[in-house]
């Protein structure tokens, strides 16, 4: 796990979730690039697993991909890491000095456990924001519980931007999630990291 920004008492907590066979250096240049030095940035390495869909190699990731149907889940693996960002995020706050607020960030499959923790997790995030990932399911009761925010590039070569913008169908539909779409492919890119950086600090300030 990398902390960046650490402190006793920062303005925000940000877990910063990557995607699959990446690992918590990979993002390290955004989080550089946002310029938030009062947040405290919390990259969290997944665990290494087999990935069916790799023909089972091994590699970091929140948990397993059978196929590139998103509608199929690996729920055992998503409650899995959800219980490991879950102490994560405990133990972080029990450190600080007061409650800051705290965000989710995820790319990609780190997008997908950043929208099931935001359902599922005990704790209430003050954002949470999806980049180039799906919503694994839905969960209606907790949805008025956090601001969400998705990201999609309209040129993205792995997770199908017509599928991702379906899973998010109703959340968008009922005013629970805004979306924001990038000419770009399965990437990050300046004007995003822009829009990142403003929603992390009007939601601070909300």
């Amino acid at each position: 796990m990398l902390v960046i920004n650490e402190s006793e008492q920062p303005e925000a907590l940000v877990f910063w979730l990557h995607g699959l066979g990446a690992d918590c250096h990979d993002f390290v240049p955004v989080i550089n690039a946002l310029d938030l030095k009062n947040f405290e940035f919390i990259l969290p390495n997944a665990p290494i697993r087999p990935i069916t869909l790799n023909g089972g190699m091994l590699m970091r990731g929140w948990y397993d991909i059978e196929s590139l149907n998103i509608e199929t889940h690996d729920t055992v693996g998503l409650e899995f890491s959800k219980s490991i960002l879950e102490d994560i995020i405990k133990k972080k706050i029990n450190s600080k000095k007061s409650c800051p607020k705290i965000f989710i960030v995820g790319f990609s499959q780190g997008a997908a456990l950043a929208l099931y923790l935001s359902e599922f997790s005990h704790y209430n995030f003050s954002g949470v924001i999806a980049l180039s990932g799906y919503l694994p399911m839905y969960n209606k009761k907790k949805y008025d519980r956090s601001s969400l925010y998705a990201i999609h590039g309209t040129h993205d070569d792995v997770i199908n931007i017509a599928l991702a913008k379906k899973s998010y169908s109703e959340l968008i539909d009922n005013g629970s999630l805004k979306y924001f779409e990038f000419s770009m492919a399965h990437e990050v890119i300046e004007k995003e990291i822009f829009l990142i950086k403003d929603i992390l600090m009007s939601e601070c300030v909300s």
